[in-house]
Protein backbone atom coordinates (compact mmCIF):
# COMPACT_ATOMS: atom_id res chain seq x y z
CA UNK A 1 0.00 0.00 0.00
CA UNK A 2 2.99 2.64 1.02
CA UNK A 3 4.22 1.65 -2.25
CA UNK A 4 1.53 2.61 -4.28
CA UNK A 5 0.70 5.64 -2.27
CA UNK A 6 4.76 6.66 -2.70
CA UNK A 7 4.50 5.86 -6.56
CA UNK A 8 1.00 8.60 -6.61
CA UNK A 9 2.74 10.81 -4.87
CA UNK A 10 5.85 10.90 -7.35
CA UNK A 11 3.91 11.04 -10.51
CA UNK A 12 1.40 13.90 -9.55
CA UNK A 13 4.52 15.57 -7.63
CA UNK A 14 5.47 16.70 -12.19
CA UNK A 15 1.98 15.58 -13.31
CA UNK A 16 0.19 19.18 -13.42
CA UNK A 17 -3.53 18.78 -15.63
CA UNK A 18 -2.81 22.31 -16.76
CA UNK A 19 0.07 22.09 -18.11
CA UNK A 20 -0.75 18.85 -20.05
CA UNK A 21 -3.84 20.70 -21.23
CA UNK A 22 -2.00 23.42 -22.62
CA UNK A 23 0.75 21.11 -24.01
CA UNK A 24 -1.91 19.29 -25.99
CA UNK A 25 -3.37 22.61 -27.04
CA UNK A 26 0.38 23.43 -28.40
CA UNK A 27 0.78 20.83 -30.17
CA UNK A 28 -2.73 20.71 -31.95
CA UNK A 29 -1.85 24.49 -32.59
CA UNK A 30 1.26 23.04 -34.12
CA UNK A 31 -0.56 20.42 -36.23
CA UNK A 32 -2.97 22.92 -37.64
CA UNK A 33 -0.16 25.32 -38.28
CA UNK A 34 1.59 22.90 -40.10
CA UNK A 35 -0.84 21.65 -42.31
CA UNK A 36 -1.49 24.96 -43.16
CA UNK A 37 1.83 26.37 -43.70
CA UNK A 38 2.52 25.44 -47.29
CA UNK A 39 -0.84 26.63 -48.49
CA UNK A 40 0.24 30.18 -46.59
CA UNK A 41 3.78 30.30 -48.27
CA UNK A 42 2.17 29.41 -51.52
CA UNK A 43 0.23 32.28 -51.44
CA UNK A 44 3.00 34.78 -49.59
CA UNK A 45 5.15 33.82 -52.04
CA UNK A 46 5.50 35.65 -55.32
CA UNK A 47 7.60 34.17 -57.79
CA UNK A 48 10.84 36.12 -58.62
CA UNK A 49 10.94 37.80 -61.85
CA UNK A 50 13.50 37.06 -63.93
CA UNK A 51 14.86 37.99 -67.48
CA UNK A 52 16.94 35.75 -69.46
CA UNK A 53 18.98 37.24 -71.96
CA UNK A 54 19.66 33.98 -74.44
CA UNK A 55 17.61 32.53 -77.78
CA UNK A 56 17.80 28.64 -76.18
CA UNK A 57 15.10 27.61 -74.55
CA UNK A 58 14.72 29.11 -70.65
CA UNK A 59 14.64 26.36 -67.89
CA UNK A 60 11.82 25.52 -65.48
CA UNK A 61 12.71 26.58 -62.26
CA UNK A 62 10.16 26.37 -59.33
CA UNK A 63 9.28 29.94 -57.71
CA UNK A 64 10.82 31.62 -60.56
CA UNK A 65 9.19 33.55 -63.81
CA UNK A 66 11.91 33.59 -66.70
CA UNK A 67 11.42 35.26 -69.50
CA UNK A 68 13.55 35.21 -72.50
CA UNK A 69 14.59 38.55 -74.27
CA UNK A 70 16.45 39.00 -77.32
CA UNK A 71 19.95 40.71 -76.73
CA UNK A 72 19.06 44.14 -78.39
CA UNK A 73 16.32 44.01 -74.97
CA UNK A 74 19.85 43.87 -72.24
CA UNK A 75 20.41 47.48 -71.58
CA UNK A 76 16.38 47.99 -71.26
CA UNK A 77 16.09 45.17 -68.46
CA UNK A 78 19.34 46.20 -66.89
CA UNK A 79 17.62 49.17 -66.36
CA UNK A 80 13.82 47.90 -64.89
CA UNK A 81 16.66 45.84 -62.03
CA UNK A 82 14.34 46.68 -59.20
CA UNK A 83 10.55 47.97 -60.64
CA UNK A 84 10.13 45.07 -63.51
CA UNK A 85 13.16 42.30 -63.20
CA UNK A 86 14.38 40.76 -60.10
CA UNK A 87 17.10 38.92 -62.02
CA UNK A 88 18.83 39.84 -65.02
CA UNK A 89 21.43 36.89 -66.59
CA UNK A 90 23.36 36.81 -69.37
CA UNK A 91 25.59 34.35 -70.83
CA UNK A 92 29.14 36.65 -71.85
CA UNK A 93 31.95 34.15 -73.46
CA UNK A 94 30.59 30.56 -71.92
CA UNK A 95 30.30 32.77 -68.63
CA UNK A 96 27.09 33.66 -66.71
CA UNK A 97 26.54 37.03 -65.73
CA UNK A 98 24.01 37.84 -63.24
CA UNK A 99 22.67 41.36 -62.29
CA UNK A 100 20.32 41.74 -59.66
CA UNK A 101 19.84 44.96 -57.10
CA UNK A 102 20.73 43.72 -54.24
CA UNK A 103 22.44 39.87 -52.36
CA UNK A 104 19.61 37.94 -51.97
CA UNK A 105 18.96 34.24 -50.18
CA UNK A 106 17.28 33.06 -53.25
CA UNK A 107 19.87 33.77 -55.84
CA UNK A 108 21.82 30.74 -54.03
CA UNK A 109 18.92 28.44 -55.18
CA UNK A 110 18.59 29.59 -58.85
CA UNK A 111 22.66 30.08 -59.42
CA UNK A 112 23.21 25.99 -59.42
CA UNK A 113 19.92 25.30 -61.88
CA UNK A 114 21.57 28.44 -64.10
CA UNK A 115 24.70 26.99 -64.20
CA UNK A 116 23.67 23.32 -65.20
CA UNK A 117 21.26 24.59 -67.66
CA UNK A 118 24.51 26.85 -69.46
CA UNK A 119 26.33 23.86 -69.09
CA UNK A 120 23.91 21.40 -70.95
CA UNK A 121 23.79 23.96 -73.99
CA UNK A 122 27.84 23.86 -74.18
CA UNK A 123 27.62 20.05 -74.36
CA UNK A 124 24.75 20.40 -76.87
CA UNK A 125 27.10 22.97 -79.06
CA UNK A 126 30.12 20.30 -79.15
CA UNK A 127 30.79 18.18 -82.43
CA UNK A 128 29.15 15.49 -80.59
CA UNK A 129 26.98 12.46 -82.33
CA UNK A 130 22.81 12.25 -80.38
CA UNK A 131 23.94 9.10 -78.79
CA UNK A 132 27.63 10.58 -77.42
CA UNK A 133 25.11 13.56 -76.48
CA UNK A 134 22.87 11.98 -74.51
CA UNK A 135 25.96 9.76 -72.68
CA UNK A 136 27.78 13.13 -71.91
CA UNK A 137 24.59 14.89 -70.24
CA UNK A 138 22.86 11.66 -68.41
CA UNK A 139 24.46 9.88 -65.65
CA UNK A 140 24.38 6.09 -66.28
CA UNK A 141 21.76 3.96 -64.68
CA UNK A 142 21.21 2.14 -61.40
CA UNK A 143 18.93 -0.59 -60.88
CA UNK A 144 18.68 -2.34 -57.57
CA UNK A 145 16.17 -5.21 -57.47
CA UNK A 146 14.12 -6.45 -54.28
CA UNK A 147 12.81 -9.86 -54.15
CA UNK A 148 9.95 -8.97 -51.54
CA UNK A 149 7.85 -6.15 -53.09
CA UNK A 150 7.69 -2.83 -51.58
CA UNK A 151 11.04 -3.45 -49.27
CA UNK A 152 12.71 -0.65 -49.96
CA UNK A 153 9.96 1.89 -48.69
CA UNK A 154 9.74 -0.76 -46.18
CA UNK A 155 12.94 -0.39 -44.66
CA UNK A 156 13.08 3.22 -44.95
CA UNK A 157 9.75 3.94 -42.97
CA UNK A 158 11.24 1.21 -40.68
CA UNK A 159 14.34 3.18 -40.18
CA UNK A 160 12.44 6.13 -39.43
CA UNK A 161 10.23 4.14 -36.49
CA UNK A 162 13.51 2.88 -34.50
CA UNK A 163 15.26 6.56 -35.02
CA UNK A 164 12.00 8.04 -33.42
CA UNK A 165 12.26 5.14 -30.37
CA UNK A 166 15.25 5.94 -29.97
CA UNK A 167 14.69 9.80 -29.29
CA UNK A 168 11.66 9.17 -27.32
CA UNK A 169 13.82 7.17 -25.27
CA UNK A 170 16.37 9.35 -25.01
CA UNK A 171 13.59 11.75 -23.60
CA UNK A 172 12.83 9.26 -21.00
CA UNK A 173 16.05 8.79 -19.69
CA UNK A 174 16.60 12.73 -19.42
CA UNK A 175 13.14 12.63 -17.68
CA UNK A 176 14.36 10.10 -15.25
CA UNK A 177 17.55 11.72 -14.80
CA UNK A 178 15.62 15.12 -13.64
CA UNK A 179 13.15 14.34 -12.37
CA UNK A 180 14.92 11.56 -10.05
CA UNK A 181 18.32 14.07 -9.26
CA UNK A 182 15.90 17.13 -7.77
CA UNK A 183 13.81 14.94 -5.82
CA UNK A 184 16.05 12.69 -3.95
CA UNK A 185 18.94 15.01 -3.33
CA UNK A 186 16.82 18.01 -2.38
CA UNK A 187 14.68 15.67 0.03
CA UNK A 188 18.37 14.81 1.41
CA UNK A 189 19.06 18.55 1.68
CA UNK A 190 16.07 19.55 3.19
CA UNK A 191 16.03 16.92 6.20
CA UNK A 192 12.87 14.77 4.91
CA UNK A 193 14.39 11.50 5.10
CA UNK A 194 14.16 11.61 9.27
CA UNK A 195 11.14 11.88 9.65
CA UNK A 196 9.96 9.53 5.89
CA UNK A 197 12.23 6.93 7.03
CA UNK A 198 10.33 6.55 10.70
CA UNK A 199 6.54 5.81 8.47
CA UNK A 200 8.04 3.48 5.37
CA UNK A 201 11.09 1.60 5.08
CA UNK A 202 13.83 2.03 2.36
CA UNK A 203 12.86 -0.30 0.26
CA UNK A 204 9.31 1.44 0.11
CA UNK A 205 10.66 4.88 -0.26
CA UNK A 206 12.68 3.60 -3.52
CA UNK A 207 10.41 1.42 -4.98
CA UNK A 208 7.87 4.21 -4.71
CA UNK A 209 9.83 6.52 -7.13
CA UNK A 210 11.32 4.21 -9.17
CA UNK A 211 7.77 3.35 -10.29
CA UNK A 212 6.53 6.88 -10.24
CA UNK A 213 8.66 8.02 -11.40
CA UNK A 214 9.35 5.78 -14.27
CA UNK A 215 5.61 6.05 -15.07
CA UNK A 216 5.57 9.80 -15.55
CA UNK A 217 8.40 9.30 -17.97
CA UNK A 218 6.93 6.82 -19.82
CA UNK A 219 3.64 9.47 -19.92
CA UNK A 220 5.91 11.69 -21.26
CA UNK A 221 7.53 9.35 -24.23
CA UNK A 222 4.00 8.54 -25.08
CA UNK A 223 2.90 12.27 -25.33
CA UNK A 224 5.59 12.97 -27.82
CA UNK A 225 5.42 10.45 -29.84
CA UNK A 226 1.78 10.92 -30.55
CA UNK A 227 2.69 14.65 -31.03
CA UNK A 228 5.44 13.26 -34.07
CA UNK A 229 3.36 10.75 -35.49
CA UNK A 230 0.79 13.80 -35.81
CA UNK A 231 3.34 15.84 -37.45
CA UNK A 232 4.12 12.78 -39.57
CA UNK A 233 0.23 12.66 -40.57
CA UNK A 234 0.35 16.57 -41.07
CA UNK A 235 3.05 16.28 -43.44
CA UNK A 236 1.68 13.01 -45.41
CA UNK A 237 -1.68 14.95 -45.31
CA UNK A 238 -0.07 18.01 -47.20
CA UNK A 239 1.84 16.13 -49.44
CA UNK A 240 -1.63 14.13 -50.76
CA UNK A 241 -0.45 11.00 -49.85
CA UNK A 242 -3.40 10.20 -47.79
CA UNK A 243 -2.98 9.03 -43.94
CA UNK A 244 0.17 7.84 -42.93
CA UNK A 245 0.24 4.15 -41.38
CA UNK A 246 3.21 3.16 -38.78
CA UNK A 247 5.02 0.08 -40.21
CA UNK A 248 4.56 -1.72 -37.16
CA UNK A 249 2.39 -4.34 -35.62
CA UNK A 250 0.13 -4.61 -32.76
CA UNK A 251 2.61 -7.19 -31.51
CA UNK A 252 5.48 -5.24 -32.02
CA UNK A 253 4.72 -2.38 -30.57
CA UNK A 254 2.99 -4.09 -27.21
CA UNK A 255 7.03 -5.87 -27.23
CA UNK A 256 8.11 -2.06 -27.37
CA UNK A 257 6.20 -0.55 -24.80
CA UNK A 258 7.00 -3.69 -22.48
CA UNK A 259 11.19 -3.69 -23.25
CA UNK A 260 10.92 0.10 -22.67
CA UNK A 261 8.70 0.14 -19.51
CA UNK A 262 11.38 -2.32 -17.98
CA UNK A 263 14.02 -0.19 -19.22
CA UNK A 264 12.94 3.01 -17.63
CA UNK A 265 12.63 0.75 -14.44
CA UNK A 266 16.56 -0.12 -14.92
CA UNK A 267 17.58 3.27 -15.90
CA UNK A 268 16.21 4.87 -12.76
CA UNK A 269 16.67 2.18 -10.20
CA UNK A 270 20.50 3.19 -10.74
CA UNK A 271 19.75 6.72 -10.85
CA UNK A 272 17.90 6.42 -7.53
CA UNK A 273 20.39 4.67 -5.47
CA UNK A 274 23.10 6.70 -6.70
CA UNK A 275 21.60 10.00 -6.28
CA UNK A 276 21.43 9.12 -2.73
CA UNK A 277 24.98 9.27 -2.33
CA UNK A 278 25.53 12.78 -3.36
CA UNK A 279 25.44 15.11 -0.48
CA UNK A 280 25.67 18.42 -2.37
CA UNK A 281 24.59 18.24 -6.13
CA UNK A 282 26.05 21.62 -6.32
CA UNK A 283 29.25 20.28 -5.62
CA UNK A 284 29.53 16.53 -6.15
CA UNK A 285 32.09 15.57 -8.58
CA UNK A 286 29.85 12.33 -8.95
CA UNK A 287 27.03 13.57 -10.73
CA UNK A 288 28.58 12.85 -13.84
CA UNK A 289 28.02 9.05 -13.40
CA UNK A 290 24.14 9.70 -13.17
CA UNK A 291 24.93 9.72 -17.45
CA UNK A 292 25.96 6.30 -17.84
CA UNK A 293 22.89 4.81 -18.92
CA UNK A 294 22.99 7.32 -22.07
CA UNK A 295 25.92 4.96 -22.77
CA UNK A 296 23.63 2.19 -23.80
CA UNK A 297 21.61 4.52 -25.87
CA UNK A 298 24.99 5.73 -27.78
CA UNK A 299 25.98 2.02 -28.32
CA UNK A 300 22.28 1.24 -29.95
CA UNK A 301 22.69 4.35 -31.64
CA UNK A 302 25.88 3.22 -33.69
CA UNK A 303 24.52 -0.24 -34.35
CA UNK A 304 21.13 0.94 -35.75
CA UNK A 305 22.02 1.11 -39.30
CA UNK A 306 22.77 -2.97 -39.58
CA UNK A 307 20.25 -4.52 -37.50
CA UNK A 308 20.84 -7.48 -38.96
CA UNK A 309 24.64 -7.65 -37.88
CA UNK A 310 25.98 -9.26 -34.90
CA UNK A 311 26.39 -7.06 -33.42
CA UNK A 312 22.49 -5.61 -32.76
CA UNK A 313 22.26 -9.24 -32.16
CA UNK A 314 23.88 -9.51 -28.94
CA UNK A 315 22.82 -6.18 -27.93
CA UNK A 316 19.25 -6.69 -28.22
CA UNK A 317 20.14 -9.75 -25.80
CA UNK A 318 22.25 -7.85 -23.74
CA UNK A 319 20.06 -6.75 -20.44
CA UNK A 320 21.40 -3.28 -20.27
CA UNK A 321 21.02 -2.45 -23.45
CA UNK A 322 18.07 -5.17 -24.77
CA UNK A 323 15.44 -2.60 -23.25
CA UNK A 324 16.80 -0.12 -26.80
CA UNK A 325 17.88 -2.86 -29.36
CA UNK A 326 15.13 -5.30 -29.16
CA UNK A 327 12.22 -3.09 -30.26
CA UNK A 328 14.70 -1.48 -33.03
CA UNK A 329 16.01 -5.07 -34.10
CA UNK A 330 11.94 -6.21 -34.07
CA UNK A 331 10.99 -3.26 -36.43
CA UNK A 332 13.25 -4.00 -38.87
CA UNK A 333 14.05 -8.08 -39.09
CA UNK A 334 12.15 -11.02 -37.72
CA UNK A 335 13.03 -12.09 -34.64
CA UNK A 336 13.10 -15.45 -33.31
CA UNK A 337 10.58 -16.16 -30.42
CA UNK A 338 12.93 -18.24 -28.21
CA UNK A 339 15.74 -15.19 -28.21
CA UNK A 340 12.82 -12.56 -27.49
CA UNK A 341 11.94 -14.84 -24.23
CA UNK A 342 15.74 -15.11 -23.53
CA UNK A 343 16.27 -11.02 -23.89
CA UNK A 344 12.90 -10.36 -21.65
CA UNK A 345 14.05 -13.15 -19.38
CA UNK A 346 17.34 -11.74 -18.96
CA UNK A 347 16.33 -7.87 -18.81
CA UNK A 348 13.57 -9.22 -16.15
CA UNK A 349 16.75 -10.49 -13.95
CA UNK A 350 19.12 -7.81 -14.41
CA UNK A 351 16.01 -5.73 -13.74
CA UNK A 352 15.46 -7.12 -10.14
CA UNK A 353 18.98 -7.66 -8.80
CA UNK A 354 19.71 -3.86 -9.93
CA UNK A 355 16.59 -3.06 -8.46
CA UNK A 356 18.27 -4.91 -4.95
CA UNK A 357 21.64 -3.62 -5.09
CA UNK A 358 20.48 -0.02 -5.89
CA UNK A 359 18.02 -0.60 -2.59
CA UNK A 360 20.78 -1.52 -0.44
CA UNK A 361 23.07 1.85 -2.00
CA UNK A 362 19.96 3.77 -0.95
CA UNK A 363 19.68 3.10 2.02
CA UNK A 364 23.41 3.58 2.62
CA UNK A 365 23.42 7.09 1.01
CA UNK A 366 20.38 8.52 2.07
CA UNK A 367 21.32 8.14 5.73
CA UNK A 368 24.67 10.04 5.40
CA UNK A 369 24.60 13.41 5.45
CA UNK A 370 27.65 15.93 5.11
CA UNK A 371 30.08 13.56 3.57
CA UNK A 372 29.80 10.73 0.82
CA UNK A 373 30.67 7.29 1.17
CA UNK A 374 33.84 5.72 0.16
CA UNK A 375 34.05 4.03 -3.73
CA UNK A 376 35.11 0.97 -2.18
CA UNK A 377 32.55 1.24 0.63
CA UNK A 378 29.81 1.89 -2.21
CA UNK A 379 30.72 -0.71 -5.04
CA UNK A 380 30.88 -3.16 -1.68
CA UNK A 381 27.38 -2.09 -0.84
CA UNK A 382 26.18 -2.40 -4.99
CA UNK A 383 27.54 -5.58 -5.59
CA UNK A 384 27.32 -7.63 -2.22
CA UNK A 385 25.60 -6.46 1.18
CA UNK A 386 25.02 -3.61 3.22
CA UNK A 387 27.63 -1.79 4.91
CA UNK A 388 27.59 -0.44 8.31
CA UNK A 389 29.10 3.75 7.62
Amino acid sequence: MNLWTIAVFEFQRYFKWKQEIISIGLMLLSLVLMSAWPLVKTWLDNDYKVALVSSASAPKISGFTISQIPADSAETALAGIGDIWDLVVQVQDNKLVMTAESSASWQDKITPELKNWLQKQRISQLPLSAEQKEIVNNLPETQLVFLKKDSAKQNKEQQMVSGGLLILLGIGVFSGFGFMFTAITTEKQQRVTEQLLTLISTKEWIDGKILGISLFCLKSMVTTGLFLYLMLQAVSLVKGKGMFVLPITALELTSALLFVSLGLLLINSFMAGFAATIDDPNHSSRSIIMFLPTVPLGIVFSAMDNAEGTLMHILSLFPLTSFAAMPMRMASVSVPWWEWVLSLVLLIACLFWLKNAASRVFELGIRMYGKEPEWSQLLKTFLFARVKD
